[in-house]
């Protein structure tokens, strides 16, 4: 197991679960359309869907977050931390 990890390579796996939990929530909601659904597997749907929706949820905004990030140039990211430590 590698240390530190490759940023490219986080963000890839980030998507790829991003983008499967948008098929399995698309896939609950069509089930969820079936009408020989019984109560208890119509609740069980509805409470996957609700987590569901929280993740990805989530996941955009830290996203969002994300960029911004990347978008602070190097000289203000240098003097935010001189700022920081009292010089």
């Amino acid at each position: 197991m590698r240390k530190g990890g490759d940023h490219k390579e986080m963000a890839g796996i980030n998507n790829i679960k991003l983008k499967t939990l948008k098929q399995t929530r698309a896939f609950y909601n069509w089930e969820l359309k079936k009408e020989g659904l019984t109560e208890k597997e119509r609740a069980s749907y509805l409470l996957a869907l609700k987590s569901i929706e929280k993740i990805i949820k989530e996941k955009e905004d830290s996203r969002e977050r994300g960029k911004h990030k990347k978008s602070i140039p190097d000289d203000h990211r240098r003097a935010i931390f001189l700022n920081k430590r009292g010089y």
